[in-house]
């Protein structure tokens, strides 16, 4: 294979999973500082690369299937054809996205083995390793060198003072802001909202320097307005609904730790540098855990419970038992312990 000229890489679908591809871009533009490299990303976390300077460019394509599909797939087709790409990485297997690859003139595929020829092909490793390191292995067969394995995220100038807005607007003014996230993709990964509850208020009573900020996406506000209701405090607000990605990852930024069940945002919150409590059930922490550059602590009952972990069934038979077995008292011991450090540290 030639040194390559321009490079297109797809993609995951989900937040985390972009994070943890992070330090496989990092290690390609050490390698190739002058090559031309090209992400195509799903629109709604396009706004994790746009001013990112492991990328050149940003190629904005949706993930649906089918006849809807068609016409925007063969606009790309012939925009790769025009731009001339000549390598192109499959961070996951996909014979769709290796033929869209190889319809635009793509002459060299690097990927993992499962679903169709390319140049270069990486066994998926068959023990257990972070989701980050598997990504590295793609960056590695190309020669790359990897310097290392955690996530950064540097957030907009212009997200931070919208974020400061937004904090002031709707807190106390306290000193020590705590972010917590109770939301996520997948009902088996969320700690109940009593939960949640149970620890604002904790956490609130033991320092009242203290004021917590609860995050999430369009479809968690009802939540997020209903955790913030049943605390009942001044110093317990939501911003749910009202950020952008960067907003969200600015607001991280001026907490002193977030606490989340085992999402996207738990990790975009370790990325941006602020320390982290990430809270698993059927998830591994050994492969999607927080390794973002921030201190990070996971509380897993993996040892506590037979099943099998990870474990992706959508409809528990063992009433999420993993989930339940996450105690409020071991969690609030971790915050105010992280908490106390922080006002230390300062």
């Amino acid at each position: 294979m030639k040194d390559p000229k321009r490079i297109l890489i797809f993609e995951l679908n989900w937040l985390g999973d972009i994070l943890f591809s992070f330090p496989f871009l990092s290690a390609l533009r050490e390698k190739y500082r002058r090559v031309h490299i090209t992400c195509v990303v799903v629109p709604r976390y396009s706004e994790l690369l746009m001013d990112s300077d492991l990328v050149d460019e940003v190629i904005v394509l949706s993930d649906r299937n089918g006849i809807l599909a068609v016409p925007e797939k063969i606009g790309l087709i012939f925009r790769l054809r025009k731009e001339k790409y000549d390598t192109c990485f499959l961070l996951k297997p996909s014979r769709s996205k290796a033929s869209l690859a190889r319809s635009a003139g793509i002459s060299d595929l690097v990927g993992f083995k499962g679903k169709g020829p390319l140049t270069i092909e990486v066994d998926i490793p068959e023990k257990k390793i972070h989701r980050a390191d598997t990504i590295l292995l793609l960056a590695e067969a190309f020669g790359a060198e990897v310097s290392g394995r955690k996530y950064k995220y540097t957030v907009p100038e212009e997200a931070r003072k919208l974020a400061e807005e937004l904090i002031k607007k709707k807190g106390q003014g306290k000193k020590c802001l705590v972010g917590i996230h109770p939301g996520g993709n997948w009902a088996e990964k969320r700690w109940k909202k009593d939960n949640f509850v149970r620890l604002i208020k904790d956490v609130l009573s033991a320092d009242e320097n203290t004021e917590v900020i609860i995050t999430g996406g369009k479809k968690d506000v009802s939540l997020a307005k209903d955790t913030a209701h049943e605390v009942k405090s001044p110093r317990c607000y939501t911003v749910a609904g009202e950020t952008s990605l960067n907003g969200l990852a600015a607001v991280f930024e001026k907490c002193k730790v977030v606490i989340s069940a085992d999402s996207g945002p738990l990790h975009l919150a370790s990325a941006t540098g602020t320390r982290t409590i990430g809270l698993f059930g059927p998830t591994s922490p050994e492969i999607t855990g927080q390794i973002g550059t921030s201190d990070n602590l996971v509380i897993s009952t993996k040892d506590r419970i037979e099943c099998e972990v990870p474990c992706y069934t959508e409809s528990c038979q063992k009433n999420n038992i993993c989930m339940e077995l996450i105690d409020v008292d071991e969690v609030s011991s971790a915050v105010k312990e992280m908490i106390i450090e922080k006002h230390e540290d300062r």
